[in-house]
């Protein structure tokens, strides 16, 4: 299952630029462990303001950055609510949506942090 969360070549293309900057893979998660759950913060309160633009421009950066860490599962929950609607927002089945992108940040914070143990 871990196999399928984080893709191994992100991995290597981040463990990559540590061979010519020392620490800037453990940069690269310390950010995205910052970032990610206050992205989805905003996403969840653009959803209840029903506001698809903030909720579509929060989307779109968690799902570049969690690309960029590799990601894939929660680059998938992302692309399904980077261009919703108002009326979607406010469809039954977003609480389920958002239920989905915490189960996803959160298994990708844990694996980042597993690939990176002395942040």
């Amino acid at each position: 299952m871990a196999e399928s969360l984080l893709d191994p070549k992100a991995l290597e293309l981040l463990r990559m630029l540590d061979r010519d900057r020392p620490g800037s893979f453990s940069e690269f998660v310390r950010v995205f462990v910052h970032e990610a759950p206050d992205l989805v913060r905003k996403m969840e309160q653009a959803q209840q303001a029903g506001d698809p633009e903030a909720l579509g421009n929060a989307a779109h950066y968690l799902r570049s950055a969690a690309l960029a860490m590799g990601a894939v599962q929660l680059v998938d929950v992302c692309h399904g609510l980077e261009h919703l609607d108002a009326a979607q927002l406010q469809a039954p089945e977003m609480a389920g949506r958002l239920d989905e992108l915490r189960r996803r940040t959160r298994d990708a914070l844990i694996l980042l942090l597993q690939e990176v143990p002395q942040i």
